[in-house]
């Protein structure tokens, strides 16, 4: 599934540096060819005025059930060309943009420095992870026509930068689902309830890092959550790439604990991204 995109075994990186002197690689924001270059120059401030900060309170989103997941976390805005990077990955069949959003993931939310070599990202493997899990769990496909995974694709470079396994096959998916788009907080959450099933064999005991390309309203992380749990993980704590600009509460970094839940726990906060939805 991965086709070498995600891997970093030698043959996997010398088959992508190949590939680039043909297709090279690019900015996932603008499109502009940056061969060896680190960083797109013309993205580099946009990046960083998109880039999450602490807000203040750290709640959980509407979606969030409480005591499901440890915690919650989102490094940047979904708006402008990040939504855009990303909706190229999942409905332009440009998979590549995954794994680069993936590498910005480890380095902004998780300090891993990522070198470019022969014009292919590599994060290095962090010496200190700043996280206490022991497994990536990509969330499962949503199955609406994709021959890949997004999530899954941005598993494998913050899975190499923190020296922690990325298992695609641990979540699954039970059903395709309805959207989520028009429903209330609580009727989203009751959309999602029974989406997923957990294989025990692989994440029993284990410390469980949650990984989705955007987090909306929460329900689906939760609900994905709550069957890894189910299976037998000891806990379960959720990243994302981006959050929409509205939920200003939900942590930036990792690992930091939700203070409590705050009033409008059922409020509507737009359709769930991983949710076919028209433009």
């Amino acid at each position: 599934m991965r086709a070498g995109l995600g891997g970093y075994t030698r043959p996997e990186i010398l088959l992508r540096q190949a590939l680039g002197l043909v297709l090279p690689r690019r900015c996932p924001f603008c499109g502009q060819v940056l061969g060896w270059m680190p960083q797109c120059p013309d993205c580099a401030g946009m990046l960083k005025n998109r880039a999450r900060h602490p807000q203040g309170r750290n709640l959980p989103l509407s979606g969030i059930q409480p005591g499901i997941l440890a915690w919650a976390a989102s490094a940047f805005w979904y708006e402008g060309t990040v939504r855009s990077a990303i909706r190229q990955a999942k409905y332009d069949r440009k998979p590549w943009i995954a794994v680069q959003l993936g590498c910005l993931l480890a380095q902004q939310m998780f300090g891993v420095r990522v070198d470019v070599r022969g014009g292919v990202e590599i994060p290095r493997p962090a010496a200190d992870p700043v996280t206490d899990c022991d497994l990536i769990v990509p969330m499962a496909s949503s199955g609406r026509g994709r021959a890949y995974n997004v999530p899954a694709l941005m598993a494998y470079p913050l899975g190499h930068g923190l020296g922690i396994p990325v298992d695609e096959a641990a979540l699954l998916r039970t059903r395709r689902g309805t959207a989520q788009a028009g429903l209330s907080g609580q009727e989203r959450v009751i959309n999602a309830m029974g989406l997923f099933r957990a294989d025990a064999d692989r994440v029993a005991g284990r410390r469980v890092l949650l990984l989705d390309d955007v987090i909306t309203t929460g329900s689906t992380v939760s609900a994905a959550a709550q069957a890894l749990l189910y299976a037998g993980a000891e806990w379960v704590g959720a990243v994302s790439f981006a959050v929409p600009w509205e939920n200003q509460t939900l942590p930036a970094y990792p690992g930091v604990p939700f203070e409590g839940r705050g009033e409008g726990q059922w409020e509507d906060a737009g359709p769930e991204e991983d949710e076919e939805i028209p433009f």
